[in-house]
């Protein structure tokens, strides 16, 4: 019975040490996770544009709708459960980013996101444009 406690108590402190190795170490080295996006209104009018972040299983993980005025910008925090998500070393997951312009113009784009990628989304000329950058 000691035995199995002992062996019970060395698999629990590895398990400990590997999810600070692949989880947490990466936070001290790379800093704090950065926004998830960005949006910016450059248009002179003000516009509704949706934003929707769908999964490799083809699953919506985000869903907002923002009126921005002439010139203001809006950035949106990642959440919890998609920072976890998105800091398991085997996750090499695609997210679908999708922009709705106006309730009719459409824009999507396939990218990785990671806990240090941040999405730029800008309204120019009533056109939506896509972005993204890495820590």
């Amino acid at each position: 019975m000691r035995e199995a406690n002992k062996k019970l108590r060395y698999i629990g402190i590895t398990l400990l040490i590997l999810i600070g190795f692949f989880i947490i170490l990466p936070y001290i080295f790379m800093g704090p996770p950065t926004s998830l996006f960005s949006v910016y209104n450059g248009d002179g009018t003000s516009h509704i544009v949706t934003i929707e972040i769908i999964d490799s299983n083809n699953k919506s993980i985000f869903e907002n709708t923002y009126k921005l005025s002439p010139q203001e910008k809006i950035t949106e925090s990642k959440g919890l459960w998609l920072l976890f998500n998105m800091s398991l070393p085997l996750n090499k997951d695609n997210y679908i980013i999708k922009t709705t312009l106006n309730n009719n113009v459409s824009k999507e784009t396939s990218m990785s996101l990671n806990p240090w990628t941040t999405l730029f989304i800008s309204i120019i000329d009533s056109s939506t444009f896509i972005d993204a950058s890495q820590v």
